[in-house]
């Protein structure tokens, strides 16, 4: 097997360092853990001729190269944290004021444990799973942190050194060469994704089963098939969820786009390989936890799927396959000799294109009868989606008119289906932590937010492409109010450069604030594939508005991720949580930032007594994850939630 048993991820995430942090316990309410002075962050644009780093007043932040300096820095975020913790955030470490409106949990999931002999040259994509939740009550925060105990995490822990292969292992799990190279029966890390549903909380791997573990204490309760809907040995671990009423930006009429009187929804999917033919399974999952909706497709022409991300609107389940092929002459030289991991055996090639595969929905609520349809669009490779939704074209929009005034329904052609996602130029598995430096970020596999906007209703199935900005991003996410129909916002980890040439580590988080029209017939004109109509001082298309918070020289954040206002409808308004890597403390920070004015900088900063190892995805959850309020009053009797906790200690390997 190797759909999803390869937990592959941008090569931008492909290093660590190999110092493994862990708190010194403070006195609660009494000693601040020690922090560096708040930096000063902005919006910042680039000057082209020398490539530096220029405030708004045109004041140097830094050069623009990245050096060997910040290569370092960089792979310090993926040491391992060798302890685990529940504690009351104290008033003390926190710059700033947590809103009081901000209610819920968020958590966390990411490769927390890292193999730091190098005798075994690990991947930190395989890296044990350490999910994180951080809940928040009237302006205070609870955190704790637990690794999740997978089989393999447990039988190596208890003999202290690695045990399994792994997706990036080159040879045996004990380093050595001699191994089996057809045992593709790999470790589930659970370590990529996590969601709260039906009460319950998973943690999640594409190349496993999801792992179950309660949404409070965050102990693992194990592997579940979610009820008996999971009959293979994968599930995706990234997904979207639906809703059933929407936000009232124009262009996102509430309650579009879902089917009537329903909740929210999970939407995942699974994949499966074979040399005949692979195939992919979309489910639905209601809010209780129950199956709705199983379709399986076939997908043709293809043995060895790499999907990592999929999409939803209204008529579709979307997924793009990059093209990436499995070299069979690699695997039969170079990885059955230990010289390349199973991974690497995924070869992209540029001479062929990419294809958009769209899978008709079942339950339709316009009951319009679709068929599949796959599109080819210009070579890229894609990890992380950001939204889809569809449009009317032209053509259908004057029949309905004309239809409507004659009385009758006609023939409903298939929608535009508006894709906005995060496309590489190119990628390469055999990047790890151990062969790249500086020159990485000049030129070469560069990532892009891009719009593609396909037509399933012509004969060749056209895609055109429209680049949206010119910084390289990752991990991109909305409002997830809009998923499934139009949206205005984007906000983006990305670079802090604007070059053409120059790129460099998520050091910055930008809002794309883009006209829905963009790439549409009437609608403004988009950059095409190239990065000649994105100019500076924000290099972005016609029709986006971009604003950006940079983190500081040494500071590296994670994913951002949206938490709505309670009572708000209006898209956007909200905030911006995000982990921060803070290279020069070696320790964890926590930002707020108002979601519709990222350059303001925080208007709070968590400043954690340890450090947080690189997180991959998370959630955000409307319910409270934390100590009762009653335990929180009570501390000191029996029972009740102490401020402090180490909860454990985990042996490093």
């Amino acid at each position: 097997m190797l759909t999803g048993n390869t937990s592959l991820r941008s090569s931008t995430w492909s290093r660590r360092g190999r110092q493994a942090g862990a708190a010194q316990k403070p006195r609660p309410r009494t000693v601040a853990p020690r922090v560096a002075s708040p930096t000063t962050r902005q919006s910042t644009s680039i000057k082209e001729d020398d490539g530096a780093v220029r405030d708004s007043s045109g004041r140097l932040l830094r050069r623009g190269a990245v050096t060997e300096q910040d290569v370092r820095d960089y792979k310090t975020l993926f040491s391992s944290l060798l302890k685990e913790y529940a504690y009351s955030v104290e008033d003390a470490w926190v710059t700033g004021t947590i809103p009081q409106e901000l209610y819920g949990t968020y958590y966390r999931n990411g490769p927390g444990l890292q193999v730091d002999n190098p005798r075994y040259q690990r991947h930190t994509f395989d890296g044990d799973g350490m999910v994180l939740s951080l809940a928040f009550r009237e302006g205070r925060a609870y955190f704790r942190n637990r690794y999740v105990r997978t089989e393999g995490f447990v039988q190596e822990q208890a003999a202290g050194r690695p045990l399994y292969r792994n997706s990036f292992t080159r040879g045996s799990a004990d380093g050595s060469p001699w191994f089996n190279p057809f045992d593709l029966n790999f470790k589930n890390v659970a370590n990529t994704g996590v969601l709260a549903w039906a009460g319950q909380l998973y943690a999640l791997w594409e190349g496993g089963l999801p792992y179950r573990m309660d949404p409070r204490s965050l102990d693992t309760l194990g592997e579940s098939r979610l009820g008996g809907a999971l009959r293979g040995s994968t599930f995706g671990a990234h997904y979207r969820v639906t809703t059933p009423t929407g936000v009232s930006e124009p262009g996102a009429a509430e309650g579009a786009g879902e089917r009537s009187g329903a909740g929210r929804r999970w939407v995942a999917f699974s994949t499966e390989t074979g040399w005949g033919g692979a195939a992919i399974t979309f489910y639905e999952f209601a809010e209780d936890g129950s199956l709705l909706h199983e379709t399986r497709h076939p997908l043709e022409d293809v043995s060895l799927p790499f999907i990592h991300d999929m999409l939803v609107s209204e008529h579709y389940y979307i997924i793009v396959l990059g093209p990436v092929e499995f070299d069979p002459v690699k695997f039969a030289t170079s990885y059955v000799l230990s010289r390349c991991s199973i991974a690497e055996c995924l070869v992209y090639n540029p001479a062929k294109p990419a294809r958009v595969v769209l899978v008709p929905r079942p339950g339709r609520p316009s009951g319009r009868v679709l068929s599949p349809r796959v599109l080819e669009t210009q070579p890229c490779f894609t990890f992380h989606h950001v939204n889809a939704f569809e449009v009317e074209p032209p053509s259908q929009q004057q029949h309905q008119q004309q239809q409507g005034q004659a009385g009758g329904q006609g023939q409903q052609q298939p929608p535009l289906v508006v894709i906005d996602t995060v496309a590489w130029d190119e990628i390469t598995f055999s990047l790890n932590q151990y062969t790249y430096g500086p020159s990485y970020y000049n030129g070469g596999c560069r990532s892009h937010v891009v719009r593609l906007v396909c037509d399933p209703a012509s004969a060749s199935g056209s895609v055109s492409s429209h680049r949206l900005m010119r910084r390289t991003a990752e991990f991109p996410v909305t409002d997830p109010r809009v998923t499934g129909r139009p949206h205005r916002l984007i906000w983006t980890g990305c670079d802090m450069l604007d070059h053409p040439q120059l790129w460099g580590p998520n050091q910055a988080i930008a809002r794309l604030e883009v006209d829905p029209r963009v790439g549409l017939p009437g609608g403004p004109a988009a950059a095409s594939g190239s990065d000649d109509a994105l100019h500076s001082p924000q290099g972005v298309a016609a029709g986006v508005a971009l604003d950006v918070w940079y983190a500081g020289d040494r500071c590296f954040p994670g994913e951002p991720m949206f938490v709505p206002r309670p009572g708000s409808s209006r898209e956007g308004d909200g905030w911006i949580l995000a982990a921060v890597h803070n290279a020069a403390t070696q320790k964890g920070e926590i930002v707020i930032l108002d979601a519709q004015n990222l350059s303001a900088g925080p208007l709070a900063t968590i400043h954690l007594p340890h450090r947080l190892p690189a997180g991959l995805h998370g959630s955000w959850d409307a319910a409270f994850a934390g100590p009762e309020e009653a335990e929180q009053q009570q501390e000191g009797r029996p029972g009740a939630a102490p401020r402090w906790q180490e909860l454990g200690t985990i042996r490093a390997l």
